[in-house]
């Protein structure tokens, strides 16, 4: 029972250390590397069972990617075909090149520093996504191609598995590399064939027994199944994972899967973090502090410098470039996952994966802490006297202000139709306006020309803040849902105590909680519906 009891040692250092991030706003996974770094073998030696925890993180590997292989659809990568295959093409490869070339420069051998160049290319979906979603960036344009490129990194990770044989000097002769590309091809077609043919029909049949557990423990045996097959057929547990992912994402009950093994997932893959941090020797990284950090700098500062121009050219403006680079400038979670692979192909040696693992999780750190402020910072960047004449010449594309500098002004929170109609009468009176709205496809270039806008979540106190929420004079909720609309009411009115606030809610019947949480004047839509019906009659 030794296993239970290290299991019980890093969910509770986790436990505290997430307490303590959740404190200071920084991602779930700094937490869990943290944890690591502090029970493990480099650290106060908390855990006694290294293997047991690796073979858990491996069960957190195959979640993560059974997980993204449902997320995945041909629909999702047609509707961003631009900046899924040319963003994400251009930077992957980009980068490959950079860090392969940069790395052959120090001395390493050719092979040795491609398979560098695949792991640098990485960049971290697991903390993007959380930022992106806490603070409503997911449908600005640079959470767009952020996203996007993601998303091809993702995909890209099972070929890069496939292809680190043939980076060894014996490798297609020996470890059969064109046959398990060929391999990995004729799996592709049979899970196509599953996916369209065989699982939707089963899934659809389970679920007609509403059958709970039925349905869990079957998707689970399939991810497991699946991954357990490829292996046996010589390729990775993990690709089977994501094939697994794939049959499952074409039938019309993906989402509820996903819910279902969303809390296994979670577990799972925090201990797949922490079993990462347990990898860090500290003693490595005090006697190479001032390697690490050199290399970490010039990692971070490389990636910027690729991602940015890419994401420049796909159109979305210089500012939302900025950002994409600054938010995709980390080593990601998979390169984790491909440097175990090529560490057992003899690709890296004892010291390289140190010195990768450590500027790896040094720069998701960095990364975490800077994440919610580069609107701020690509703002200060754009400032700087070069950039003026590119911004007056290509900036054509709008972005997050750095800072409301209105005072007394009317806050209008959702703009949707409602929200638009009540901007364009304010406009006309001359009220100085703010507009915090979640979605950037529904504001128009026009819209910057009466107010300042902010993209982003109206429920996260920090874009309340850029919008200047302490010095409003009046705050509009439009949005139609009543929760929202409610935990809207009380952030706004813990912010500022004396600004008007006046709610849209759709039932006569919400107008009292809503009152009761600080709303000085709610308007139910079926009231005033039934106003301009009455009116119409006359």
């Amino acid at each position: 029972m030794i296993i239970l009891t290290d299991l019980i040692i890093i969910l509770s250092v986790s436990a505290v250390v997430l307490f303590i991030n959740t404190k200071l706003k920084l991602p779930s996974i700094v937490g869990f590397l943290i944890a690591g770094i502090l029970v493990g073998p480099f650290g106060v030696e908390l855990i006694s069972t290294e293997k047991e925890v690796e073979e858990m993180a491996e069960i957190g590997i195959l979640l993560l990617l059974f997980s993204i292989g449902i997320e995945f659809s041909l629909e999702k990568l047609i509707a961003a075909r631009k900046y899924v295959l040319v963003g994400g093409t251009s930077q992957v490869f980009l980068s490959i090149i950079i860090f392969s070339l940069a790395a052959w420069q120090f001395g390493m051998a050719s092979n040795q520093a491609i398979f560098v160049g695949m792991l640098f290319a990485m960049s971290s979906t697991a903390i993007v996504l959380q930022l992106f979603q806490d603070k409503g960036w997911m449908n600005t344009s640079f959470g767009k191609t952020s996203v996007s490129i993601l998303i091809f990194q993702d995909i890209i990770i099972i070929p890069m598995m496939l292809v680190t044989p043939y980076l060894i000097p014996e490798g297609p002769a020996e470890s059969g590399a064109v046959g398990k590309v060929f391999l990995g091809l004729f799996l592709v077609i049979v899970v196509v064939f599953a996916a369209r043919k065989l699982i939707p029909p089963l899934i659809r049949n389970i679920v007609h027994t509403h059958n709970q557990e039925l349905f869990l423990i079957s998707i689970i045996v399939i991810c497991f199944a699946t991954a357990f097959i490829t292996q046996l057929l010589g390729l990775k547990l993990a690709l089977g994972a994501f094939l697994a992912g794939l049959i499952i994402s074409e039938s019309e009950y993906s989402f509820e899967a996903l819910k279902n093994i969303m809390p296994f997932k979670k577990i799972f893959t925090a201990i797949f973090f922490v079993s990462v941090g347990m990898l860090l020797d500290l003693n490595f990284v005090l006697a190479n502090f001032p390697l690490l950090a050199g290399t970490t700098a010039l990692v971070m500062l490389v990636k910027f410098l690729i991602i940015a121009p890419v994401a420049f050219f796909l159109n979305i403006g210089i500012r939302n470039a900025i950002i994409s680079g600054l938010v995709l400038c980390q080593v990601g979670e998979f390169a984790f996952i491909l440097s175990e692979v090529g560490l057992e192909y003899g690709l890296l040696s004892d010291f390289n994966y140190q010195l990768f693992l450590t500027v790896s999780i040094l720069s998701m750190i960095i990364s975490a802490i800077i994440i919610g402020f580069t609107p701020q910072m690509a703002g200060k960047i754009v400032k700087i006297p070069i950039w003026k004449k590119w911004m007056q010449k290509y900036d054509t594309k709008r972005c997050l202000p750095e800072v409301c500098t209105l005072v007394d002004h009317t806050i209008i929170i959702g703009f949707g139709p409602g929200g638009k109609r009540v901007a364009n009468v304010l406009s006309e009176r001359k009220t100085p306006l703010a507009i915090v709205e979640k979605n950037e496809r529904n504001v128009s270039e026009d819209d910057y020309a009466y107010a300042e806008i902010f993209i982003g979540d109206g429920k996260d106190e920090e874009v309340l803040q850029r919008a200047a929420i302490e010095d409003a004079k009046q705050v509009i909720i439009t949005v139609p849902e009543a929760t929202i609309a409610e935990d809207l009411t009380i952030k706004v009115r813990k912010l500022n105590h004396n600004a008007k606030i006046v709610v849209r809610t759709k039932y006569e019947g919400e107008v009292a909680q809503l009152q009761k949480l600080g709303a000085d004047h709610v308007v139910p839509e079926e009231i005033s519906v039934a106003d301009t019906i009455l009116a119409s009659m006359n």
